[in-house]
């Protein structure tokens, strides 16, 4: 049995995506929805770039029983990737029973080729040959109808993208590469309608088989998404929430609350020994989190999620409290506001000022003053 290239291109892009879609859904994290849809993208261009290319090499001759089994699911393609741009880009979509209507045009064409499923064999082989010898195996109905619907779910997703993607003025930043690889995901769609679109409408017909062609194009989408989630698996979260709740941004980590217990203790510790490192200026996140064993992104998360507050804040809160020890101090009589803020850890009066009224709801001067009404 010969093999064209054409068709080795979409069994092994098809056999990939298969396995692509067992590997997202067993092993990859992401966005349930966003996971979901890519998932049903994967699976039915899968199936169709396979039957695909079983149909247009005559190899269906062999399997009549699969003849015409791809037909219904091309109606599923442009539902199932505007699903896919929307639960990328719109933070709240959820997936609801109404948006099952997407799929009337599908079973519609279902209930359409039942009668031809279960006839017999030697009939499905007089159709397939008839068709072909014609030169396509299309059916040109529903080659204008599959078309226009893909279209139009394409048209759908540019006003998602547009409508939905971050820009300067959202508070949210979007997942690395999330929108570059979009517009390379809307450039596949847009080379294979255009090819679809000018066959259709201006007779000029480009392509000798355009099932070939759309087939094609399919597979090349496949390899595609398996490159993009084998670099950037991040694609799977889709645009995080403009409203940033901790438990929202940090909901790709793996830290256990054990981990997080021992990172608290172990940073804790750090701060409270007798070198007292908040007390330097220069201080840093990266020199912090080196020196404890762990990366900046989990340091950051256990001190965001245990105390409230980033790295910054947290270290100042300390430099406060120390500042409140020399206050209360005979020291303090003999040291200016500037000394004192330098003696505390800040660069200078102004974020010593700014904390010290963040962290005890007042200034220094006040501070005092309420020290000394006490005594």
């Amino acid at each position: 049995m010969n093999f064209s290239f054409s068709e080795l291109f979409s069994y092994f892009g098809g056999t990939l995506g298969l396995i692509l879609t067992f590997v997202i859904l067993t092993f990859m994290k992401g966005k349930a929805t966003v996971k979901d849809s890519l998932v049903l993208f994967l699976l039915f261009g899968s199936l169709i770039v396979i039957l695909g290319a079983i149909t247009y090499s005559g190899k269906v001759l062999s399997f009549p029983f699969l003849l015409r089994l791809d037909s219904p699911l091309h109606y599923i393609f442009g539902p199932v990737c505007f699903f896919y741009t929307l639960a990328s880009f719109k933070t709240d979509f959820r997936f609801r029973k109404v948006q099952l209507l997407n799929l009337l045009p599908f079973l519609i064409n279902i209930v359409e080729f039942i009668p031809f499923y279960f006839s017999s064999s030697s009939y499905k082989i007089d159709y397939y040959n008839q068709l072909n010898s014609a030169g396509s195996v299309i059916l040109p109905w529903h080659y204008l109808f599959k078309t226009i619907s893909t279209s139009g779910y394409f048209v759908a997703q540019l006003y998602v993208f547009f409508k939905y993607k971050p820009n300067k003025n959202t508070t949210s930043t979007p997942t690395p590469y999330l929108v570059s690889w979009f517009l390379v995901f809307f450039a596949g769609q847009a080379v294979m309608l255009g090819g679809l679109i000018i066959d259709q409408f201006t007779s000029v017909h480009l392509f000798n088989d355009p099932y070939r062609y759309s087939i094609t194009i399919e597979t090349f989408y496949l390899y595609v998404v398996t490159i993009a989630l084998l670099f950037y698996p991040s694609i799977l979260y889709g645009n995080p929430p403009d409203e940033i709740t901790s438990k929202d941004k940090y909901f790709r980590s793996t830290l256990t609350n054990n981990d997080k217990v021992d990172i608290l203790d172990d940073l804790v510790a750090y701060m409270q020994s007798e070198s007292k490192p908040f007390l330097r200026p220069k201080l840093t996140l990266i020199e912090v989190a080196s020196l404890l064993g762990v990366s900046t992104q989990n340091l950051s998360q256990v001190i965001n999620e245990r105390t409230s507050l980033n790295f910054n804040e947290y270290v100042n809160s300390l430099r406060v409290e120390e500042a409140k020890k020399i206050l209360s101090s005979p020291e303090y009589m003999k040291l200016t506001i500037d000394a004192i803020a330098l003696k505390a850890g800040f660069n200078s009066k102004s974020p010593f000022y700014a904390a010290f009224k963040q962290f005890s709801g007042m200034t220094p001067k006040k501070f005092v003053d309420l020290l000394n009404a006490k005594i």
